[in-house]
């Protein structure tokens, strides 16, 4: 049953391969751009702080208005009126005024003359615009980010499951080898069973690395968006093409602050601040604006509006407002005073991304430079690994050597390919972090071969 699971798992991988598109990582960043969510997200709030912008400009254009009303008086309103403009001193008299039907329509104009909040808050709302901008690009970097990531993780675990598909077909072949040699009595039993042994044990291994690569898959799948049932296969030419040399480390004073695009949100941030109080501040001033209306007004006892020859009475206004504040129980202070505290909070916010990224830089290099050792450590082991392997399998095959050799030998070989492929995965990780840091992620991919 275990060799009926393999082969169709086997099969089921080749039949996936055939059928899948191979994508690059800078193919599936791409894809993400367009598809996964966040980045949606954030370009849909980037084009509503753009309309935003629209609409504080059209609060500065002429408001005109078109309005229409029909009443029907069921009961009209009695007035009282003093008797003696009827005979009758010393009393009130009731009357009723108006008529039952009364129809109306009217065009109303307003227009801004002066009003100083309103280039404060246009001002505002282009900062938001820049500010959702940013984000769009931040956006975009934590998606390459976290692509190339999952993209490392899924070679990896190609490459795992590689190598465990090339050592169980060897150890297969030695397996078939020393039975044989047992049937001529050439190899003993012991020698079969510790083989056997190892074989199986690479199965069960080549079983888990199918499975973990399938599970990298979907993964990769979630970070670009892409529905699980799509057949991806990554492009296995990644890691030739990563820098494995230390690129020149930056004095603490020679980092470009603006490079990160956090530190821009953060000084954006304290610009909206700064703005904030200035609309605080033009609260204190006078506004005025021009006012214009024309009226059409119709009166009637009986519903009949749409006849001709009825009189309708036109009206018309033209009028100017002047809103001086005098007191406002001093909220407009104390929304001041808040905008000053806020503006402080701002600028300790962007001193402290500062440090920070001074810290993220110099722990970036740190695991950087270490990750690139360790790979020259773990790439000179592995080749001792395979010398080792290779030499044990012939000894062996000639007599030389003993079937405990092998197993040992093998068991080496798949810890130091597991290990280099593991440290391949750190290496990359360390210098996408190490991009990061510096705010060149996108360059650096952009400016990769594949």
């Amino acid at each position: 049953m275990k060799k009926i699971k393999i082969t169709v798992l086997t099969m089921l991988l080749i039949s996936l391969s055939v059928f899948a598109q191979t994508y690059s990582l800078k193919q599936c960043i791409a894809y993400a751009k367009q598809n996964y969510g966040s980045v949606k997200i954030a370009n849909l709030n980037y084009e509503v702080s753009k309309k935003q912008v629209k609409e504080q400009i059209g609060t500065a254009l002429p408001q005109i208005e078109l309005n229409g009303t029909l009443d029907d008086n069921l009961k009209i309103s009695t007035q009282l009126m003093p008797g003696e403009l009827f005979g009758q001193p010393g009393t009130m008299v009731g009357l009723k005024m108006g008529t039952q039907y009364n129809a109306a329509g009217w065009i109303s104009l307003s227009q801004k003359i002066f009003d100083p909040s309103f280039w404060v808050a246009l001002k505002a709302v282009k900062l938001s615009e820049t500010y959702y901008k940013q984000y769009v690009s931040k956006s975009e970097e934590q998606t390459y980010f976290d692509v190339s990531t999952v993209f490392y993780k899924a070679l990896v675990a190609q490459k795992k499951l590689a190598n465990y598909r090339a050592m169980l077909a060897a150890s297969e072949q030695t397996l078939k080898a020393t039975e044989l040699r047992q049937k001529n009595g050439v190899a003993k039993k012991i020698d079969v069973d510790k083989i056997k042994v190892s074989f199986n044990n690479t199965r069960a291994q080549l079983e888990e690395a199918e499975l973990n690569y399938g599970q990298e898959l979907n993964n990769l799948k979630y970070a670009m968006g892409m529905p699980l049932e799509t057949a991806l296969v990554p492009a296995d030419s990644l890691f030739d093409s990563i820098p494995q040399t230390t690129p020149e480390k930056l004095s603490i004073y020679q980092l470009q602050f603006e490079n990160r695009i956090d530190y821009q949100i953060q000084k954006t941030n304290l610009a909206i601040q700064e703005v904030s109080r200035e609309n605080n501040l033009a609260s204190y001033l006078p506004t005025l604006s021009l006012s214009a209306n024309y009226k059409y007004q119709g009166m009637r006892p009986e519903f009949n509006f749409f006849q001709a020859n009825k009189d309708w009475f036109a009206s018309s206004t033209l009028g100017l407002t002047l809103k001086i504040p005098i007191f406002s129980g001093f909220s407009r202070l104390a929304k001041v005073e808040e905008s000053d505290l806020n503006i402080q909070i701002a600028k300790e916010n962007l001193s402290m991304s500062e440090q920070s990224i001074k810290v993220d830089v110099s722990n970036a290099e740190m695991q950087y430079s270490n990750a690139l050792r360790n790979i020259q450590y773990e790439k000179e082991n592995l080749e001792l690994a395979e010398s080792v392997y290779k030499n044990a399998q012939l000894d062996f095959s000639q007599g030389a050597g003993s079937s405990l050799d092998v197993v040992q030998s093998e068991s080496s070989l798949r810890e130091a390919q597991n290990s280099y492929s593991s440290r391949l995965l750190t290496l990359s990780i360390a210098r996408l972090s190490l991009e990061k840091a510096n705010g060149s992620l996108i360059t650096f991919i952009n400016n990769l071969k594949y």
